[in-house]
């Protein structure tokens, strides 16, 4: 049974799961088994060199500027750096070599440089949708073969999560990558994601207690609309589980800061409110004192308002 098409978007749990340099590297080590064009790409990058770039994306509202951007060394040990663009689509969108385009002159800068600062772009297109699709490919048949992703500004490589194998991800030492890997490519077919929902929670009690609770909160918040309630309820159980043994998962955060925001803003309502009204009263003392009225007698007046 596949899940109804929406138009919400996975961006902010590729980016919450992917931020960390070291998942990235496991996500890309995954997805080179079976695209050739993404091995002879990052062949010539030390990938443990991997940084990400600050500011181009926000860690907190897990949004920003583009996806994932990183700088990295050549193996080669050049002095130049090399920059590293992953971009997200959860659906087919006609534009998306245009925004690689933006993001080559707005995010992939070297800030340190002297002189020459912009960074040679390797940009990677992880694709997660319920349609085949291949930018490149129909970039290259419009273009009628006269270029190609590599006479582009900037190097691009497709990928589509649909050929990440799900034994490797079940293999994978980097849980957290491998089970981002596997809900996201699973995401629009509930049927699928049902099907490995064993192996999921077998990686998931692997994990740290911690870890673990707020990698499922993540899924369940991000994804829940896609997935099957059997697995959404297995998820929350492990969330469940993580609650129990007192640990605060990042929704839990996220609503107590709520809660004492709401207690400030009051409070703070309050003392403000309680300003407002002592000037107030201290401009009617100084009128009626203008008029000779005796002070027993205004505070007797303030007392009844």
């Amino acid at each position: 049974m596949k899940k109804k098409k929406t138009n919400r978007k996975h961006d902010p749990f590729f980016r919450y799961v992917y931020a960390v340099p070291e998942n990235t590297r496991a996500l890309l080590r995954l997805a080179q088994l079976k695209n050739a064009e993404l091995r002879q790409m990052l062949s010539v990058v030390d990938m443990q060199s991997l940084e990400l770039i600050p500011g181009s994306f926000s860690s907190v509202k897990e949004w920003g500027y583009s996806d994932l951007a990183f700088t990295a060394k050549y193996k080669d040990g050049s002095e130049f750096f090399v920059g590293i663009l992953l971009e997200h689509k959860s659906y087919r969108e006609r534009d998306v070599l245009s925004q690689i385009y933006e993001y080559t002159f707005q995010v992939m800068v070297n800030k340190n440089a002297t002189d020459f600062r912009w960074l040679h772009t390797k940009a990677i297109i992880i694709y997660n949708g319920q349609k085949n699709w291949d930018p490149l490919a129909e970039f290259r048949k419009k273009h009628g073969g006269k270029l190609s992703g590599k006479k582009l500004p900037f190097e691009c490589v497709f990928v589509n999560l649909a050929d990440v194998p799900d034994k490797a991800c079940f293999a994978e030492q980097n849980i957290e990558a491998a089970v981002g890997a596997l809900v996201m490519k699973h995401a629009f077919d509930a049927d699928g994601l049902k099907k490995i929902c064993g192996e999921l929670v077998k990686m998931l009690l692997k994990m740290e207690n911690s870890a673990r609770a707020t990698l499922a909160e993540k899924i369940v918040v991000y994804l829940g609309e896609y997935l099957d309630k059997d697995v959404v309820e297995e998820l929350r159980m492990q969330i469940s589980i993580g609650q129990a043994l007192g640990i605060k998962t990042a929704g839990d955060r996220l609503r107590a800061a709520e809660r004492a925001a709401l207690r400030r803003g009051k409070k703070l309502g309050v003392e403000q409110e309680r300003e407002k009204i002592d000037e107030r009263d201290s401009k009617r003392v100084e009128y009626l004192r203008s008029k000779n009225i005796p002070d027993d007698v205004i505070s007797a007046m303030l007392a009844i308002k």
